[in-house]
């Protein structure tokens, strides 16, 4: 009984050891440290051009700042506004209430990782928690934070999205 309490509790020092450290995936920390540390980087160009990296690392954190940030929008139930006048009413709809594709987006998607550095930014940055916890987590308390009616003002515009996407899929 106690060999196998000792084994599970190295197991459970190594796993969380592995989770620290980012093994089984992209921590709120590490997201937020690349993506600000790339987001400095393409300041200082002029934003005008991804940054490049300096070690391959970096290169595959920088290179996954903006999916992360969407997939983690979108799971979440985040949708994106825009008060454009060319935009649909749906997209005016949702502007107010979530990040706005015409004042608050950056023009290039490439770049829109910018908006969850920024939130993150704001909300005090990744607490202890987030040295472990998916990068997901963090920008999900942070983005909620920015826009907090979003979700809710978003969930009818979603479920309208995923009902054309369904109908309009092949049929088997």
């Amino acid at each position: 009984m106690q060999a196998l309490l000792a084994v599970l509790l190295l197991v459970g020092i190594g796993a969380g050891a592995g989770a620290y450290s980012g093994v089984f995936y992209v921590t709120g920390s590490q997201f937020y440290e690349a993506c600000r540390q790339r987001q400095a980087i393409e300041k200082i160009d002029g934003g005008f051009k991804e940054a490049e990296a300096d070690n391959p690392s970096h290169a595959a954190l920088w290179g996954s700042c903006t999916p992360i940030m969407t997939e983690s929008m979108g799971n979440a139930g985040f949708a994106i506004g825009s008060s454009s006048p060319q935009a649909t009413e749906d997209a005016k709809a949702l502007a107010s209430a979530c990040p706005d594709a015409y004042t608050e987006m950056p023009v290039f998607p490439q770049f829109w990782y910018t908006v969850a550095v920024d939130a993150i930014e704001k909300n005090g940055g990744p607490s202890l928690i987030d040295r472990v916890a998916p990068a997901g987590w963090l920008i999900e308390r942070a983005m909620k934070a920015r826009w907090p009616r979003c979700i809710d003002a978003a969930r009818p515009y979603v479920a309208k999205a995923r009902n054309v996407t369904q109908s309009n899929a092949p049929k088997q």
